[in-house]
């Protein structure tokens, strides 16, 4: 097959590549990025890697591969280390899951029309999302894989049995490599194919039947993967809504400038300007796509906030609508003012790369602070993270939750906000780690230096945290050695007694803890 190109054909292809190069440019511009997932996905794929072979780790840590819906980094990266090196091969891992959703919307919007388009380009911006900014590797990646398949399963118009095999094979890698991906694209292509089939043939029940058989061929080793093969504890089912006080999340999930830091102006405009046009006939969307933007929109407002365990599921859709949205629109402009349009926005992308490394760079150098000072720690050391809330104030605290997984790599040390959910991550603990230790997501965040004196006596009802977020921690002087409190550069806060200061660094203090008489021998 002879594949042709010009420039007044395919010139919004081009900008769409410069656009994905120019936003996974950050990555390669730090060692870590600011992420609060990423010290704990980094630990992760170190002890895959070479970490459980070394005899003392052994004793904390195994290795417990099992069908779990959420393996895409866990897979990849490790695989990737092994010819580049761990960090360079999160940044490979990370670039092409920005690449996926940058040009995937673009794949779709072409799948569509026929030709390439300039709308994709202004749906770019919710590639930084706030999945990118927590560090959410595996939803991430499965959500930008999802989107390519979903342009190939529109561009593919017949769906020969030999196909429907590659996309069922395709289809249970997404879910390997996430669930909720997975469930996105069930239902990205459930609608396609349903708003697809009453464009071309109107209600036809025995087409739809038809269409439907395919969908449901495709999901089918998937399906039994979920019911048969996940871990019968791989999720708590039950569902966590709050709606009311997460709308705000969800509109800020769309597009941020670094973590925590959402667009709340770049988002309304870019609405703006597509229903502007639309209102004015200079843009359209596809009515085959009528349905997916639909329900998506439903999906994304009426998300739960929890569900099987994973947190932070509402923010997991906001971004994928909008980007399908701009995939499915076609803007009716004349070249000279489409030219100006993609000059704009890949200024403005460049304009939000560069002021994201910058953040991230002053975050790497805390990091490298941090890991300099590796020394004053034990080797073996038994490592609790405190945030000195008082002294942080209102500034986000998240991308410090789990910087003491640095000492699992660094000190062979033990940290009980790790990834060792039990049916969730293929990392776990070994008694009598894992009962001090998060045992699931709700207890995924660090206690405040306030709550250390209730926790040390042992008091569960001086603050409801203690009961239901941090259990594990009660009498905490008696299972950890040393405490790593967070104070930012705020006043440090005073500490119980039983902390002894070690070393005090620009952002963060070492303490020693020393067990009470009433602890006995451990």
């Amino acid at each position: 097959m002879r594949i042709s190109w010009s420039w007044e054909n395919d010139w919004a292809a081009v900008a769409l590549i410069a656009a994905a190069l120019l936003l996974a440019a950050p990555l390669w511009c730090v060692h870590t990025p600011m992420m609060p997932d990423y010290p704990a996905h980094l630990a992760t794929f170190w002890l895959i890697g070479r970490g459980i072979s070394h005899p003392v780790l052994a004793k904390v840590y195994e290795i417990h591969w099992a069908f779990i819906p959420n393996l895409a980094s866990e897979m990849l990266v490790p695989l990737l280390a092994r010819l580049v090196g761990l960090v360079t091969a999160i940044r490979i891992f990370l670039t092409g899951a920005v690449l996926m959703w940058v040009l995937g919307p673009g794949l779709v919007h072409r799948a569509l029309y026929g030709r390439w388009g300039i709308a994709p380009l202004l749906g770019v911006f919710f590639a930084y999302n706030a999945n990118f900014f927590w560090g959410f590797f595996n939803y991430y990646f499965a959500a930008g894989l999802g989107i390519i398949v979903f342009a190939v399963w529109i561009g593919c118009k017949k769906k020969t049995p030999l196909r429907l095999c590659a996309f069922a094979a395709t289809v249970t890698a997404v879910y390997f490599c996430h669930v909720f991906a997975a469930a996105s694209l069930l239902l990205m292509v459930a609608s396609y194919e349903i708003a697809d089939h009453h464009r071309q043939t109107g209600w036809n029940a025995r087409g739809l039947l038809s269409r439907a058989l395919c969908v449901a061929a495709v999901y089918l080793p998937a399906a039994i993967a979920f019911f048969l093969l996940r871990p019968a504890n791989g999720g708590d089912m039950t569902l966590q809504f709050n709606l009311a006080d997460t709308m705000i999340d969800r509109f800020e999930s769309l597009i941020e400038h670094s973590f925590d830091d959402p667009a709340y102006l770049l988002p309304v405009l870019l609405f703006a300007l597509l229903a502007a046009a639309l209102c004015v006939r200079r843009a359209q969307l596809h009515p085959s796509l009528w349905g997916v933007i639909a329900i998506l929109f439903v999906v994304s407002v009426f998300a739960p906030e929890s569900a099987m365990g994973g947190w932070g599921v509402d923010l997991r859709l906001p971004s994928l609508f909008a980007i399908l949205l701009f995939a499915a629109a076609e803007l009716q402009l004349d070249r000279r003012l489409a030219y100006v349009l993609a000059g704009a926005a890949l200024a403005l992308v460049a304009w939000n790369a560069a002021s994201l490394a910058t953040v991230w760079r002053r975050y790497d150098r805390q990091v490298t602070e941090l890991r300099a000072a590796d020394s004053a720690i034990p080797r073996r050391a038994r490592l609790l993270t405190v945030l000195d809330g008082n002294a942080i104030g209102e500034r986000s605290d998240q991308p410090y939750w789990h910087m003491a997984a640095f000492a699992i790599i660094d000190r062979g040390a033990f940290t009980p906000l790790m990834f060792t959910t039990s049916g969730q991550h293929i990392v776990q603990l070994h008694q009598p780690y894992k009962s001090i230790a998060a045992a699931t997501a709700q207890q995924g965040s660090p206690p405040d230096t306030d709550e250390l004196s209730a926790l040390a006596a042992g008091n569960r009802n001086a603050d409801e945290n203690i009961r239901d977020i941090f259990p594990y921690l009660i009498r905490f002087q008696c299972h950890f050695d040393q405490a790593l409190v967070i104070h930012l550069d705020g006043r440090r806060s005073k500490v119980p007694p039983m902390l002894r200061l070690v070393r005090a660094g620009s952002f963060f203090a070492l303490y020693d803890i020393r067990p009470d008489p009433a602890c006995g021998q451990r």
